[in-house]
């Protein structure tokens, strides 16, 4: 799965989850992918990240803890130790 970091994304996107959470990017539609699944994140057509895919969730069960936002999205979880920082 590709995911294209918008702009106004990118400068938040290298801070650190808290301590014992796990990382998410949200989606209006069903995202087109399955558990163990690899995600790569671009910045334009720079491949700048990647990692798997470790949990699915349908709309209406969670929110972002530091926005407080997302809640009607699908989201796509994945473990902070399976991310792998790919910027030179």
């Amino acid at each position: 799965m590709r995911i294209n970091v918008p702009k106004r994304a990118q400068k938040d996107f290298w801070n650190e989850p808290p301590e014992g959470s796990t990382e998410f990017w949200a989606f209006r539609e069903k995202p087109d992918c399955k558990v163990r699944d690899v995600i790569e994140f671009y910045f334009g057509s720079k491949k700048v990240a990647e990692t798997t895919v470790a949990i699915i969730e349908a709309p209406g069960f969670s929110v972002c803890e530091h926005s407080n936002k997302f809640k009607n999205h699908w989201k796509v979880f994945w473990l902070p130790e399976s991310f792998i920082d790919l910027r030179e």
